[in-house]
């Protein structure tokens, strides 16, 4: 017998997925149902992921009905609990997407993850649960996708790789359907895991980017107003003139700021430079942007610490600048030269990105190892 809140819960969600997005059912605390007009939410549903969640739990509900058909007598009642299992998780996918259920704010749910990582994770269970119910000439149909999905998020020398790959040659059955079942759990995990990854990535390099930037304003305000304490300027003779960033001749609050926005042109040419090199991703996660985002700061950053290097003599061949136009040129150009340095933060970006699956159900197989004798 099913339980009444997982009844109603379901019969919430079969309304739901059948398209009755008026009116749903919400189990009280006391036993009793109320209905709720949902309001939608349609700026959220725009978003990309959104509609991949809604196809996908479409799909599978479409499944779901044509095995509810199926099923007959003492078969279809010992189903019930997974029939009614699949479709709540089904609904709580399609209520993360559609800031249904959990409801966070806006910037916490971007930051954590929070409304991708519910809807995901509860449509890759709702796939996993289903394929108990499969007939075994669909089971044997779903075994190549599920192999290609453990191979591409297991490590090389995962063990589980090789057990996945021995599905293929069991016989069809209820113990089958359960290793399948299991596989497409352990598949789906992997990737989840490393969507994680790439958030929590994608997230150390906005702070990074956030620190950075506010440790250069600081410098960059305390010196304009003490000039004197980190001159710009360049004599390149004794009784020469004196050459400034500002085009002045002694040290002015300007010149740390003329230099900052010259680097901060130059970051901005290599991230857009450096987009063309990085490849787009079906990710919910914005890697590619920020990482672009921190080459602004260091390009900053990089022109400040070469002006300083260069009058202080550091750099051989550059001891002195003897124009404005030069002192501007080189800032903008060590601007730009920080891609030598965030281009190693590019290449582990890029790295995350090809080594990642999508959180969709459709995989491109990786090549295929030698079949394991069984």
């Amino acid at each position: 017998m099913v339980p009444y809140g997982l009844f109603a819960e379901s019969q919430r969600y079969r309304g739901l997925l059948k398209g009755d997005v008026g009116f749903s059912v919400h189990s009280c605390g006391n036993g009793s149902v109320m209905d709720k007009s949902d309001g939608g939410s349609e700026g959220v549903r725009k978003r990309v992921w959104v509609q991949n969640v809604a196809v996908s739990a479409s799909l599978l509900e479409a499944k779901l009905n044509a095995v509810d058909v199926r099923l007959q007598g003492d078969e279809r009642t010992e189903a019930e609990p997974l029939l009614e299992g699949v479709r709540v998780l089904l609904g709580r996918a399609r209520d993360a997407a559609y800031r249904d259920n959990p409801i966070p704010t806006k910037w916490a749910s971007w930051w954590r993850g929070t409304l991708i990582e519910a809807a995901y994770q509860n449509l890759h269970a709702a796939e996993a649960l289903i394929v108990r119910l499969y007939s075994d000439d669909e089971v044997a149909a779903e075994v190549p996708e599920v192999i290609a999905r453990v191979e591409s998020g297991l490590n090389r020398d995962d063990p589980r790789r090789v057990s996945a790959r021995r599905v293929m040659a069991l016989p069809p059955g209820p113990s089958n359907r359960a290793k399948v079942s299991k596989l497409v759990e352990i598949g789906y995990a992997a990737g989840d895991m490393q969507h994680s990854r790439l958030r929590s990535f994608r997230n150390t390099t906005l702070v990074s980017a956030g620190i950075l930037a506010l440790f250069l304003l600081a410098f960059v305000v305390g010196v304009s107003r003490f000039p004197t304490a980190v001159p710009f300027c360049f004599q390149p003779t004794r009784d020469g003139p004196l050459y400034c960033p500002t085009g002045s001749s002694v040290p002015s609050s300007g010149d740390v700021w003329v230099i900052s926005l010259l680097g901060l042109l130059g970051g901005a040419l290599a991230a857009a430079v450096s987009i063309r090199n990085i490849r787009g991703t079906s990710t919910p996660y914005d890697l590619p942007i920020a990482v672009s985002i921190l080459k602004v700061p260091f390009g900053v950053l990089t022109a400040i610490a070469a002006i300083i290097a260069i009058r202080g003599e550091f750099v051989p061949g550059l001891a002195s600048l003897d124009s404005q136009a030069q002192i501007l040129a080189y800032a903008f150009v060590f601007g730009y030269s920080q891609q030598l340095l965030t281009g190693m933060i590019d290449k582990q970006a890029q790295s995350l990105l090809e080594e990642i699956p999508s959180k969709d159900a459709s995989h491109n197989r990786p090549e295929q190892s030698s079949q394991p004798s069984s």
